[in-house]
């Protein structure tokens, strides 16, 4: 959560280049759609409030899959 905690950090710094940005968001949505079970239903939950809304959509659908 940590990590999570600290990208989202980097993620709303007003400072943060818009490349660095599209690059953790990238990320994480990768990761949120081919190796979601490495993330605990608690983050994939924090994740899925996100203002972006490619990492919501990403988290909803690993929710969807735990649930089924």
């Amino acid at each position: 959560m940590a990590t999570l905690e600290a990208l989202r950090a980097v993620l709303d710094d007003q400072r943060t280049p818009e490349i660095i940005r599209n690059h953790i968001i990238d990320s994480l949505q990768y990761a949120l759609r081919n190796h979601g079970q490495v993330f605990a239903a608690k983050e994939v939950e924090w994740l899925s409030t996100w203002d972006d809304a490619r990492i919501p959509l990403a988290a909803s659908k690993e929710l969807q899959k735990r649930i089924a």
